[in-house]
């Protein structure tokens, strides 16, 4: 994990809507957060734990792409994750940068 990271989240991913697997993710991965502003960012996230479509909600770090977006996403901020549709969502627990 880098130590450029911008933000500490909990996040939460939403069970697949089809009965398919629900596909375990454990390493980085790049994704557009949302904020209540609606405005849309690019961030890289680290899970601390494998996060689990449908399962509980898992503490990471996130990398923006844009470092100006930390500004909309103060402690307390809910968000959404966007993939082609809302992937998940989550809450800033703290800013680190």
């Amino acid at each position: 994990m880098p130590d450029t990271c911008h933000l500490r989240v909990q996040i939460t991913l939403l069970a697949p809507l089809a009965r398919g697997p629900r596909t375990p993710q454990s390493t980085e991965f790049r994704t557009v957060l949302v904020s209540s502003g609606r405005q849309h960012f690019t961030a890289d996230v680290f899970p601390l734990r494998v996060l689990v479509p449908g399962g509980a909600a898992v503490n990471c770090e996130v990398r923006f792409e844009s470092p100006e977006a930390v500004g909309h996403f103060p402690a307390g901020t809910q968000f959404d994750l966007w993939e082609n549709g809302r992937k998940g969502y989550g809450t800033t627990l703290a800013v680190l940068a």
